[in-house]
């Protein structure tokens, strides 16, 4: 099986459309076949070398990693209703997600949160990120991690902060 982190196809911007017409070729073989005015060997041997794009009036050449898969979770866009779907940074908003799909998605999505994270980041944050949960959320959490409420940080936050008896 190719490893597919190292797979790269060749982008090829013309610029005789003001730059915007685009081709991209597996390999960058297929290019010179189907454009035989290029050789092969030259481009090659000058986009292994130089590591940079090749250019000239008509055209620039790079190699480009290919993207195997989208980088966001397969999530429903109503369970971030008050978000631009489309702008979310799943990376860097994580605790949010994780937070938001625990609490307001169902078992499938939670697999889909485990998938895309990992479950040692998903635990991770529940037991030192993610300082609110409803009650019935911390429980459902705690059955299918099998972990404490003990163990949640929202848990021990909402037991320090426990408000006035009267």
């Amino acid at each position: 099986m190719i490893n597919e982190v190292n797979k790269r196809v060749v982008v090829v911007q013309w610029k005789r459309f003001a730059g915007t017409d685009i081709d991209v070729f597996s390999s960058l073989k297929n290019f010179c076949d189907s454009y035989p005015e290029f050789n092969y060997h030259t481009l090659s041997n000058y986009l292994s070398k130089k590591k940079v794009p090749f250019e000239n009036d008509e055209v620039k050449i790079a190699r480009q990693p290919l993207l195997s898969h989208v980088a966001r979770p397969n999530l429903p866009k109503v369970l971030f209703w008050d978000f631009e779907y489309g702008k979310i940074n799943w990376q860097k908003a994580y605790k949010t997600i994780i937070e938001r799909v625990l609490d307001k998605g169902n078992q499938e999505e939670w697999k889909e949160l485990i998938r895309f994270y990992g479950i040692d980041k998903v635990i991770y944050a529940l037991k030192n990120e993610i300082v609110y949960l409803s009650d019935i959320t911390a429980d459902a959490v705690c059955e299918y991690f099998q972990l404490s409420k003990q163990e949640l940080k929202c848990y021990t936050k909402k037991q320090l902060n426990q408000g006035h008896w009267i």
